[in-house]
């Protein structure tokens, strides 16, 4: 299993948009990707507009087939846009599996 947990902060006034966007990608990755066993974003109870998103793939070629989605490939730019600063993506694999190139880290 690959896990990725990334973490940003959403720019004051884009959270309605932010958080539209999420329920969306989570959605359509549930719905159509066989190879992800989680996917889910929540919202710090500290810090209202520090938000977490995490991810769990079965392997390398579930992590793929998830950002050449089209609804990754659509929501990517626009949460760039929502959020200060870009992401934080921490990467942890389980024994036995491979650890995946991050092209949108940050």
């Amino acid at each position: 299993m690959i896990t990725m947990i990334a973490r940003m902060r959403v720019s004051e006034g884009n959270a309605a948009d932010y958080e539209a966007l999420m329920t969306h990608v989570t959605a359509m990755t549930l719905e159509n990707e066989p190879g992800v066993a989680y996917y889910a974003w929540s919202k710090s109870a500290d810090d209202p507009d520090t938000y977490l998103v995490v991810e769990v793939y079965r392997d390398g070629a579930a992590h793929a087939m998830h950002m050449a989605s089209p609804w990754v490939v659509e929501s990517l730019p626009k949460s760039k846009a929502l959020v200060d600063g870009g992401f934080d993506i921490q990467q942890y694999v389980s024994e036995g599996s491979e650890p995946v190139v991050l092209r949108h880290k940050g």
